[in-house]
């Protein structure tokens, strides 16, 4: 009878250690199980919380990063520069007239170079940080709270 009862602790105390272990590999302790979890937070936040400017769509290939920017105010505002570092370089883009000014609930897509070359199924993380001004000349900057992540095509 001891024997059983320690048995069935033993098992009862592996099954709550692989519990444990899938539950911390979600939350992203094991940086290779937790990217899809990051660039699902990151595609989210870009694309439904980020104002004023969200980030619909992005993509980065070789040296380029490709991004889709949406106003979601109800004036036009003027992009100044949007700089990005992937944490080995920084670029700041500065986009031409007219396509830096975004009337309410308009997009502009924006192709920046320069970057650090990614080679296609890398991952890669970029902050992001829009300076621009309102109609009155007010300037501002937002900074993402979280970056661009995904991989690299």
């Amino acid at each position: 009878m001891k024997g059983q009862g320690a048995t069935e602790y033993l098992v009862l105390l592996g099954v709550v250690l692989i519990v444990a272990l899938v539950a911390i590999a979600l939350l992203g302790f094991f940086p290779g199980l937790s990217s899809n979890t990051k660039e699902t937070q990151a595609r989210s936040y870009w694309s439904g919380v980020a104002s004023p400017f969200q980030i619909t769509d992005y993509s980065y290939s070789g040296t380029t990063l490709t991004i889709n920017v949406r106003n979601t105010r109800s004036e036009r505002l003027t992009i100044g520069n949007i700089t990005v570092n992937d944490g080995s370089s920084t670029v700041t883009f500065t986009p031409s007239s007219p396509d830096d000014v975004i009337g309410p609930g308009g997009s502009m897509t924006y192709s920046i170079t320069g970057m650090t070359s990614c080679a296609s199924g890398d991952s890669f993380e970029v902050d992001v940080d829009i300076k621009y001004a309102t109609r009155n000349g007010i300037v501002n900057v937002e900074h993402g709270s979280k970056p661009l992540v995904g991989k690299c095509v």
